[in-house]
């Protein structure tokens, strides 16, 4: 019954240190080959030094079956140096502590590192490896046991149960050791497919918010006559200020990161009599009234101008295309405690439940060529300026739109 516990804390001792490396191993976000080579050897010390420290055995031969384990493991990670070292610790441990004779452990050493090297030329796996050097341990543990004891039928069977721990161990943490760079190698490709899926996040609404202004650009210059020449002062700053915009919306998309919001004090009612502006040649081409009722007063924000405006280009730009033909569009704002609401109302096509649950999911839409980007971006745009968003629609009767921002005291 000793014996079996004995055998049993000499397993814990070996296969504490190993077992942490394992889990840091599956948890791991540093992917240095170098690092992780470091702490592995160093996993094999510690259960070393936990054996030789704490071990426990009736005999010094059983005990040497385990200090064996780390030096076999780091044969089969191709670790010659530090196999070699922790034999070296192990003999002179033998001779020096224990002050035993070190003449046959000599020899083992020299066969484990003479079988490695064949195995290594040879190309034989660790699992033959393994096979081969649990025979020669045995070999040489019924030697010894021969040689230092008298040998019954009891120390029979105690070296073949031996042979039969010192082969099974090193299967156990070599799976555990495949099973982690498995889980590692796994959470790499995730982290990888996430990168690339950012990368391609920042790709679509670079498209999407380019178009924008794009198409604005379009417009004017479709109705650009150059012998009206107050059509030209008229149109000409329009064009420059949605160039400029789309040059902004191409520097920011450069760090993939999420968008850069440059905070200063703003008048939101004139930004909204610019976009109303800029919108009133389109809308009267379709055919569609837009009814504003902006406060007279003059309120001001802390936010990103520019950006704001992206938003309200894309709220109205929604509203025109959901309408087939005429149609309404209302802009009502009112101030409610410290924050200034902004309705967008329209009679267009409207949502159903279901789009109106996910109209703030990514890459969600129910355009036909839509990106899924727009209204995301926005939601995005508003949280940065502490704020929200919020849809309210029905099938056929409309969709409104209320976006709620923190007033700014002056």
């Amino acid at each position: 019954m000793n014996i079996i516990k004995d055998d049993i804390l000499n397993i814990i001792l070996i296969f504490f240190p190993i077992l942490i490396y394992f889990i840091y191993n599956c948890y791991r976000e540093l992917t240095s080959e170098k690092y992780n080579g470091i702490l592995f050897n160093l996993s094999l010390f510690i259960s070393l030094y936990l054996c030789i420290k704490y071990g426990e055995s009736n005999s010094y031969i059983k005990l040497l079956l385990f200090l064996n384990i780390p030096v076999l493991l780091a044969y089969t990670k191709k670790e010659r140096k530090i196999a070699m070292l922790l034999s070296t610790i192990i003999i002179l441990y033998t001779k020096y502590t224990l002050d035993k004779p070190i003449i046959v452990l000599l020899i083992q050493y020299v066969s484990f590192y003479t079988i490695y090297v064949l195995s290594t030329r040879k190309k034989i796996s660790n699992k033959k490896l393994i096979l081969v050097i649990s025979l020669l341990q045995g070999f040489y543990m019924s030697i010894q046991m021969f040689l230092y004891n008298n040998t019954n039928i009891t120390d029979i069977i105690e070296i073949v149960l031996s042979i039969l721990i010192f082969y099974t161990i090193p299967f156990i943490l070599l799976f555990l050791f495949d099973l982690a760079d498995n889980v590692s190698s796994l959470y790499l490709t995730i982290r990888e497919f996430e990168q690339e899926k950012q990368l391609r996040n920042s790709l679509f609404k670079i498209t999407h918010e380019v178009k924008n202004p794009i198409a604005v650009c379009k417009g004017y210059l479709e109705m650009l006559d150059i012998n009206n020449k107050e059509k030209i002062k008229k149109y000409i700053p329009i064009i420059k200020q949605e160039i400029d915009r789309s040059i902004n919306i191409m520097s920011d998309f450069m760090e993939f990161n999420k968008i850069k919001i440059d905070k200063d004090i703003l008048d939101i009612n004139l930004l909204l009599e610019d976009i109303t502006e800029e919108f009133k040649i389109i809308l009267k081409s379709k055919k569609i009234k837009l009814n504003s009722r902006i406060t007279q007063d003059e309120i001001y924000l802390n936010g990103d101008y520019n950006r704001l405006k992206q938003v309200f280009i894309n709220l109205i730009k929604n509203s025109i295309e959901s309408m087939e033909k005429e149609g309404n569009i209302d802009i009502i704002t009112h101030i409610l405690k410290d924050y200034y609401y902004i309705e967008i109302t329209d009679n267009g096509c409207g949502m159903d439940e279901y789009t109106l649950n996910h109209i703030k999911e990514l890459f969600f839409t129910t355009k036909e060529k839509g990106s899924g980007l727009g209204v995301s971006l926005s939601n995005e745009i508003i949280k940065a300026h502490n704020g929200t968003i919020e849809y309210k629609s029905k099938p056929n009767k409309g969709t409104k739109v209320v976006v709620k921002l923190p007033i700014t005291m002056i």
